[in-house]
């Protein structure tokens, strides 16, 4: 009877690195090539995941063939097969010009191709710009079963919202009809809180037709977009029987074994399935934000980054992942006290850079802003307004940051969260100047969170508690605390979760969001909803945010600036009620 061991290679592809790419995958078939019957590698593994409109430059989609090829040569006498996901062109006259593919080569040769069915035109996704859905299922009779492959999205045609379907056409319906005994999918699923049991419960479905599911993801960060890997196999009944890591790359092994009437069903190498990463908390976020890091400075060629220290929790927390994400001796933290700032804004920077063995540079601002107060009333005949001095501040601190990022070729990372991001309360060209946002999808309340986090793990206080605990403050003018502009932060961020994506969350959720926006007066609520319609040329201007959230500032969330429409606080209570 047929047994056959199937590889999981779970690895980071950068997009555009091909001969990179090539070689990563090359390596396994290499060392696996003679364990396994098939290499199975991640959707559009030799580009990566996503292109974007890299896919619009026909000398790239031509770029991969030499690839292809030495990609095809590495199994020339081998035992294993390799599952390989690239862009195909669409020969036909009708319909976009390229296919989000896969091809098996075994032997030297292509013996097999498929194009994805499905293409997710949603969110952070938008495949239907570049690709043409393909039309024939994926069955392909390798070695005594009928192996039936999918790609990513092919497998999500769920019940949707109030039992709306996605899509016409459910390519693992047709699949089980067709006598798929295995289910191999190729996937980029991005993650962000939750997903992992997001997609145990799309697949558990798969247990209905007792079809077995080989699930590999990539991991790693793309840009903002990051993926977890947490690659897996899953029995006849659904059960998991192998898992990868999340945010680490990895094979596994299982063994597709037949168990009477025709049907296989597939085993893992190991008794016990190590449990899921977290999904959710500060753990995750952590791990992510990490990642993501790691993989921005990498892919764009950055050794070390540069923060500013304000001695707010902000900036404490983004220097305690970078720290750990790249070592402290590659992060640079620069204090830059004005007439406005607290003794701690320079003490407290100095106790958790000592904590964090990260060097901290001082250069005082206050020349500087006294320069430009003189200067600006000399040239325009009036001194500058309050709102104007403060963004004065900001805008001297985000010159010298780039100054220095300049110099020494370092990535400036900037530090807003998404509470600030999301009402504007940040300066264009000021604090938002940088590279890359590590926290910029977290809500301040996560941010405290994630601070108190960062020193359970540690067993120590490497984020001082004076930071933990000091009243937020932007300390551009004497006495200021945010709390003069907004409302506190567990009652912004909930009102502001009721007006960013109510569509998100639970009913429990919705009730406790209610609940405490509710803390605060229909005009607080009013101005609320005012201010993130206004702050949306801000966002547009940002640096990129590494997402963690279903729905993150940036490429998942699409806003024209020019339009006049602000939703009513009676109309958003009644949509959250």
């Amino acid at each position: 009877m047929t047994r056959l061991t199937l590889c999981l290679a779970q690895l980071n592809f950068t997009v555009g690195g091909l001969a990179g790419n090539a070689d990563k995958m090359i390596e396994v078939i290499q060392n696996a090539g003679n364990q396994a019957d098939l290499i199975v590698f991640s959707e559009l593994g030799l580009t990566g995941y996503y292109p974007m409109d890299l896919l619009d430059l026909p000398y790239f989609v031509d770029a991969q063939e030499a690839h292809l090829a030495r990609i095809a040569a590495a199994t020339k006498g081998m035992r294993a097969a390799a599952v390989v996901g690239f862009v195909d062109r669409n020969p036909l006259r009708t319909g976009k010009a390229l296919h989000n593919s896969l091809a098996v080569f075994e032997d030297g040769r292509e013996v097999f191709k498929y194009h994805k069915q499905l293409l997710p035109t949603y969110a952070v996704f938008d495949e239907d710009r570049h690709f043409e859905p393909g039309t024939r299922d994926g069955i392909y009779p390798f070695r005594g079963l009928n192996l039936a492959f999918a790609i990513c999205e092919d497998l999500w045609n769920d019940l949707g919202v109030e039992g709306r379907v996605e899509y016409a056409v459910d390519p693992v319906k047709a699949l089980a009809a067709a006598g798929a005994h295995v289910v191999v999918s190729i996937n980029a699923s991005p993650s962000h809180v939750g997903k992992v049991l997001e997609r145990e419960a799309v697949f558990r479905r798969f247990a209905d037709w007792k079809l077995p599911l080989v699930y590999v993801n990539q991991v790693g960060g793309n840009d903002e977009i990051q993926y977890d890997g947490n690659s897996f196999a899953q029995n006849a009944e659904a059960s998991v029987v192998c898992r990868l890591p999340a945010f680490g790359e990895g094979l596994g092994y299982v063994d597709v074994v037949p168990v009477g009437d025709g049907r296989f069903d597939v085993l893992g190498r190991d008794s016990t399935v190590p449990p899921p990463a977290p999904t959710c908390g500060s753990g995750f976020f952590k791990a992510q934000i990490i990642q993501g890091l790691r993989d921005y400075a990498r892919k764009c060629g950055f050794g070390k980054v540069v923060v500013g220290s304000s001695g707010g929790i902000d900036s404490a927390v983004t220097l305690a992942l970078a720290a750990e994400a790249l070592g402290p001796q590659n992060v640079v933290a620069i204090t830059m006290p004005s007439r406005h700032s607290s003794e701690g804004s320079v003490t407290d920077s100095e106790a958790l850079c000592e904590a964090l063995g990260v060097p901290l540079l001082y250069r005082a601002i206050e020349p500087d802003y006294a320069l430009a107060c003189a200067e600006f009333e000399r040239a325009f005949g009036t001194p500058p307004s309050g709102l104007t001095r403060e963004n004065m501040q900001a805008r001297i601190r985000g010159r010298i940051l780039m100054e220095y990022a300049n110099h020494f070729g370092h990535l400036l990372l900037t530090t807003g969260n998404k509470s600030e991001m999301s009402v504007g309360y940040a300066t264009l060209y000021g604090d938002m100047s940088g590279g890359l946002n590590l926290i910029g999808d977290l809500w301040k309340t996560e941010v405290y969170a994630l601070a108190e986090h960062i020193n359970a793990e540690a067993g120590r206080d490497i984020i001082p508690r004076a930071i933990i605990e000091k009243a937020p403050s932007a300390e551009l003018a004497d006495g200021q605390r945010d709390e003069d502009s907004l409302p506190p932060y567990p009652v912004l961020d909930a009102l502001l979760k009721l007006i960013l994506e109510p569509d998100l969350l639970s009913a429990d959720e919705r009730v406790e969001a209610l609940a405490l926006a509710n803390k605060a007066s229909r005009d607080v609520q009013q101005k609320v909803i005012r201010m993130v319609k206004n702050a949306e040329f801000k966002r547009w201007q940002a640096p990129p945010i590494i997402r963690v959230h279903r729905r993150a500032f940036g490429f998942g969330r699409r806003m024209p600036l020019a339009q006049r429409f602000v939703p009513n606080v009676a109309d958003i209570v009644r949509n959250n009620g």
